[in-house]
């Protein structure tokens, strides 16, 4: 808060943002708006808290969206083959490579990869969405945000693609010897056709659970990853609002992390049904 400011103007913000009526009074007409899809005002931008997260929303949502398809893939494959290739000097090589990315907190890996790739070998921008460059074409505007994208997208997936292939690679251990692998192996059928089409589709059921509740998880990884590379999302938003006491920016926020989780749990189900004939049933 200024320091400098009257009294007479702090009474005036408090009855302007309904501060000076009781806490419980408070919280039912900041509940209504939110209901309603007003999350209040934003005294740091001056500017309703939804326009401020609108304008935000969608570098997160590149970032997030893109990190969380590759590390999902990436993650189910290499659990998969870890998970066939037990004891195997290759796989136990990998398989300590994994958790030590998954030990590792999301933040060294950014500031590691910008050490290395920025300022030793300069091969990317230092931070930000894009060039600003007026000048560009549509395909040169395209490039260069995802060559201001690279680095943060990196940074997110080599610790979350260790996360599902540490969950992957136990599920297909669990089912390893199962009936009805056992009984394709007696008919001839390929063991590779066996990992990828028949196992797979069985131990990947539990990976659509934990896909599901990890969907949000990734907005806490974007908040440190776009704070490192300084990429204008929804997590440099968060920090710059707890910086500056913007409460209503804050619980605007924490609003949208809610949504999220609710909406990954809801497609977590939706897949689980789809996949599985039996939950149909």
């Amino acid at each position: 808060m200024n320091p400098n400011i009257s009294l007479e103007r702090i009474e005036q913000l408090r009855a302007q943002f309904g501060q000076n009526t009781p806490l419980l009074q408070q919280y039912w007409h900041w509940l209504s708006g939110a209901l309603r899809g007003d999350l209040q005002w934003s005294s740091s931008h001056q500017e309703p808290v939804v326009k401020s997260i609108a304008r935000a929303l969608p570098n997160t949502v590149k970032l997030m969206g893109l990190a969380y398809c590759t590390s999902l893939l990436g993650g189910i494959a290499l659990g998969t083959w870890q998970g066939t290739r037990e004891g195997k000097p290759l796989q136990r090589a990998s398989t300590a490579i994994t958790f030590t990315m998954f030990a590792l907190p999301d933040f060294w890996i950014a500031m590691l990869l910008q050490l290395v790739f920025v300022t030793l070998l300069g091969w990317f921008p230092s931070g930000g969405t894009s060039s600003f460059n007026p000048n560009f074409s549509a395909a040169e505007k395209f490039f260069d945000q995802l060559h201001h994208l690279a680095l943060p997208w990196l940074a997110l997936t080599l610790v979350d693609v260790a996360v599902f292939a540490r969950y992957q690679r136990v599920a297909m251990r669990g089912i390893g010897g199962q009936h009805f692998l056992r009984t394709a192996r007696a008919k001839g059928v390929p063991e590779r056709l066996i990992t990828w089409k028949h196992a797979l589709r069985v131990s990947v059921l539990p990976m659509i659970t934990i896909a599901g509740l990890y969907f949000p998880a990734l907005l806490v990884g974007a908040i440190i990853t776009e704070t490192v590379f300084g990429w204008q999302g929804v997590g440099r938003l968060l920090t710059k609002a707890i910086e500056n006491r913007d409460y209503f920016l804050v619980s605007g926020i924490v609003v949208v992390g809610s949504a999220m989780t609710a909406i990954g749990s809801i497609l977590a189900d939706l897949t689980r049904e789809f996949v599985d004939p039996r939950l149909r049933a």
